[in-house]
């Protein structure tokens, strides 16, 4: 089932990991197929159950100040839901929800979730409940609060655990 849930940066569309809700989201975004979802987990543990990731990363995205999406590879352990497309799912952007999810929200929600921002593609993002729902009127959401921070830095991990800037918003507030 489709959902509106607040993020630490815009109201996003968050959904269970299968086929059906997968295929409507893109339609009822009008967004290409080429452009990936990002997953939505729980906590870091797991994040440790889907992707390939150190104590030291996750250290360092524990302490990152900003909001953020990290891109990392697959866990050669779980198996991706059989409709992806595994070679362009290698490597996945996620959140995580201990972090950019409102405590009053974080836990009446199921996990792993794809998600995406509430809005339709190349519109401007929702950045309260009613302006999400202007998109998807018909659409269960959850509020949380007025999302004002910009969008998510994101980033990969070097070898070295430094990190590679996909983007990298320049006006910040501190979380």
């Amino acid at each position: 089932m489709i959902q509106i849930i607040p993020t630490d940066t815009c109201y996003g569309l968050a959904w269970e990991m299968n086929e059906r809700d997968y295929r409507e989201i893109y339609r009822l975004k009008w967004r290409d197929f080429s452009k990936k979802l990002a997953i939505l987990v729980y906590n870091f543990d797991s994040l440790r159950e889907i992707a390939e990731i150190s104590n030291k990363q996750i250290q360092k995205l524990q302490e990152y100040q900003y909001p953020w999406s990290v891109i990392l590879p697959i866990n050669k352990n779980y198996i991706l839901p059989h409709f992806l497309d595994i070679a362009g799912y290698s490597n996945i952007s996620f959140r995580v929800a201990e972090y950019c999810i409102p405590a009053s929200v974080r836990d009446m929600i199921s996990y792993p979730l794809f998600l995406t921002s509430a809005n339709s593609s190349g519109k401007r993002e929702s950045t309260n409940l009613i302006d999400a729902k202007e998109y998807f009127p018909w659409i269960d959401g959850y509020d949380g609060w007025i999302c004002d921070y910009a969008p998510s830095d994101i980033f990969s991990f070097t070898a070295d655990n430094e990190l590679i800037y996909f983007r990298q918003t320049p006006q910040k507030k501190s979380l």
